[in-house]
């Protein structure tokens, strides 16, 4: 069994951790927001076994630049590296996409039926680690659309 790591890379970073299954319906969540300083501790507390990473890239553009300080960038390139890093030390598979590729798709929708939204309401952080950890172990791992009608959703 696949597990599937997702983090939104930042100052404060947002991890959620789940087994890429819909075998017993309830993903049962790791959910975490951390400073970008104890994300390694924190990484290596979560992964198990064979783990997929997905991590969201670090673009710079206006906005990021306007929104934060230069330390939250920093923090972001540093979060994004390490995760690289981790992986390939480890031989995992790390994904690194946009938000503009993943929050489309991992809408809030997709998340309350995987059982995502709940355990990670009033973290934003974590909300966006769990859309790339969802994105991830349907479009990487096989898992099933929970959206669609063999992954249990309304619609499909």
């Amino acid at each position: 069994m696949t597990y599937v790591v997702g983090i939104d890379p930042g100052p404060m970073v947002g991890m959620v951790g789940f087994e890429a299954t819909w075998a017993t319906r309830s993903l049962a969540p790791v959910v975490i927001q951390c400073s970008w300083n104890a994300f390694d501790d924190v990484l290596a507390a979560i992964v198990i076994g064979d783990t997929v990473i997905a991590v969201e890239r670090f673009v710079l553009a206006p906005i990021s630049s306007r929104a934060n300080t230069p330390g939250a960038g920093r923090a972001t390139r540093v979060v994004v590296e390490r995760c690289k890093r981790y992986a390939e030390i480890r031989l995992l598979q790390c994904f690194e996409r946009n938000a503009a590729e993943v929050k489309p798709w991992a809408t809030d929708a997709r998340l309350e039926v995987a059982g995502l939204l709940a355990p990670t309401k009033g973290m934003r952080h974590a909300r966006d680690a769990a859309r790339h950890a969802l994105f991830a172990a349907v479009k990487d791992c096989g898992l099933t659309d929970p959206l669609s009608k063999r992954g249990g959703g309304a619609h499909g």
